[in-house]
Formats: C-alpha cells, structure tokens, sequence
C-alpha cells in the first residue's frame, strides 16, 4: 500500500509540474519543456545539485575537482581509441598507399590507451571515497543543466533543401527572421543514393486511346512474372530517362505497359563535398551522411530529415544545428553514467 501511496505521489507531482508549466507561461511558452515555468525549475534543480556536490564533497573537495579532471581525460582516450581505431581499421582495409594513414590513426588510438592508462590509473586513486563519486554525479548534472540553457538560449536549428546535382552549394543559411549566417566554408550534396527492401510489385497498366486504363497485380515467382497465361523474365524490364521506375513495354494494341513499383524504404545516404579550411589551408572533406550519422564541420552538424523527388530532380532535406550547450551537455550526461555506476557498485566504507 507505501508503494501505491508513493506511485501516486510521484504521478501527482508530475502532474502539477505540467500544469504549471502549461498555467504559467514565462518568457513565453513554445514547447511545454521550454517554458518560462520548466526552465526556472532547471535552474533551481542545477544550483541545488552544484550545492549539494559541494556539501558532499566537504573535506575533500580538492580530491573531487583533480578527480573529476582525470575521469575526463581518461574518457578522452577512450574516445580516441575508438575514433582513430575505426579510421585505421578503415584505412587498413582499402589497403595500397593507405596503410600509411593507418599506421598514423592506430598510433593516435595508442595514444588514447595511454591517456586511458595513466588518467584512470590517477582518477581511481584519487577518487578513493565512495562519496566523491556521488557528489561528482551531482556535478555531472549540473554540467547537463548548464548545457541546457547554453542550448535553449544560443541554439540555431535552419531546415535546408539541397538538390544532389554536384553543383548547388550552401554557403549561408536564412534564418526565421530574414538574416543571413554565413557558414565559413561551403557545402554540395554529389549523390543520393536510396536502397529497397526486396518486396517490391509489378503493375500491368492497360492505355485506351492514349490515356492510362485498367491496371492489374503481376505476381512474381522466382525470376518470372505471371499474369494468367502471360509471363516476362524480370531481367527484361529497363530503365529510361524520364521514367522513375523500370519498365517494359508490351507489344499489341491495346498498348500495355508492365511497371516496378519500388520496394519499401530500407536507407538512404547522402554524399557530400565540404569545401573549407585547416589552419589557414583549403581542405575538401567528402562525407557520407546517413540518418541518425550526423556530419559536422566547425560548429554546424548537419543531419538528413528526407528526400523527395520530382521529376527526375533529386531533394535532400537536412536540418543545420549550432548548439553551443552540446559538449557540455555530453559531458554531463557521461559523468552521471559513470559516477552513477561506480557509487552503486562501490562497497561502503564500513563494510570494507
């Protein structure tokens, strides 16, 4: 019966936390969790956990800020390892001149188990009590508010519309109010590419007097396609300019018309040309976006929405993001992961 009392409770409150929000629009209120009402409670949920890390942390807090410093160099090799490993097991496997770039990114991933090594090695004997780790995830979750708000206050987010003709570039963005941002460097989409799933139909499509008619539902066995006593080879359909789909047309009048109809959507990816500069040096970066695999250049990250095409014209919708809060909201989101983990897995102290 506590447990229902407090479900209930913690239900309750939720609920008045919205309507709160919903009842007390501050600043305005675009999205409920970005109201006026929900970013004063961010605010005091980020002082009261800097606050209560401090509290906890007393007597020791010189050990929980060098600790801390460790932990993020240790977490920064471990990203290394992963990054430049990747390279260099894609370096190794186009293989002939490459091996070169690939001994250089594994030497970099060596480098990041250094950092691992030798941080981790100081992070653990530094952080030596089981409550440094709990008022560090206290600190880890203010550091997650704080690049909240840097988000909520600086971030720009410009949907794009791009055609994947090789020539079209992106130099500048318009922003909702008619401003134009530079970008600093410049931005092409060369390819697009879309796979399907193997289901695809087939369509016989019966033209009287010129116009489209009847349509009916070919079945495909094997490499053939049926349709009453008629069969075609599946190999015998083409493609055309002009033409979105194969096609095969049918001698005999009335003219017919025997038409694939694509598949479901399995992916697709976009291949970009970034133009920009490396101190001081034109660079040309070419990148393969995928959805949910963001490309980033300088302080955009630029993700793909969709795609649509018209007329033989390919569109790639992409959405450019500069959040300024990001870094310091990853970080945040890592330290809870880890403090969290290490205080619940941490024996206590008396039972040592």
């Amino acid at each position: 019966m506590r447990a229902l009392l407090k479900g209930g409770i913690m239900a309750l409150g939720a609920a008045c936390v919205l309507l709160l929000a919903g009842a007390f629009p501050l600043l305005g209120a675009p999205a409920v969790y970005r109201g006026g009402a929900m970013m004063l409670l961010g605010a005091l949920v980020v002082l009261l956990c800097l606050w209560g890390g401090w509290r906890l942390a007393r007597g020791y807090r010189a050990q929980l800020v060098a600790g801390l410093v460790f932990l993020f160099f240790t977490v920064t090799g471990l990203n290394m390892l992963f990054q430049y490993g990747a390279k260099a097991l894609e370096y190794a496997g186009i293989g002939g001149p490459m091996w070169a770039g690939a001994v250089g990114m594994g030497c970099i991933a060596l480098t990041g188990v250094v950092f691992m090594a030798v941080f981790g090695f100081l992070c653990c004997r530094v952080m030596n009590r089981r409550l440094l780790w709990l008022a560090g995830a206290h600190w880890a979750v203010g550091l997650l508010g704080i690049g909240a708000f840097a988000d909520a206050a600086y971030e720009i987010r410009v949907p794009v519309t791009l055609p994947a003709d090789a020539k079209t570039e992106l130099t500048e963005l318009i922003l909702d109010d008619g401003r134009q941002l530079p970008l600093g460097f410049r931005l092409r989409v060369d390819d697009f590419k879309v796979r399907y799933y193997d289901d695809a139909t087939y369509t016989l499509y019966h033209f009287e007097q010129g116009r489209p008619g009847s349509a009916q539902q070919v079945e495909r066995r094997g490499d053939m396609l049926h349709l009453g006593s008629e069969s075609w080879p599946v190999s015998a359909l083409k493609d055309a300019p002009g033409m979105p789909h194969p096609f095969l047309m049918l001698p005999g009048s009335p003219a017919r018309v025997l038409v694939q109809n694509p598949g479901t959507v399995k992916d697709y990816c976009a291949h970009l040309t970034i133009f920009t500069d490396h101190r001081g040096r034109p660079e040309t970066r070419k990148d393969e976006l995928r959805v949910n695999s963001p490309v980033a250049c300088k302080d955009w990250r630029f993700s793909l929405s969709s795609y649509r095409q018209e007329g033989g014209r390919t569109e790639v919708l992409l959405q450019a993001r500069r959040a300024p809060g990001r870094f310091a909201a990853l970080a945040g989101m890592v330290g809870i992961i880890i403090c969290t983990a290490v205080w619940c897995w941490w024996r206590k102290e008396e039972q040592a």
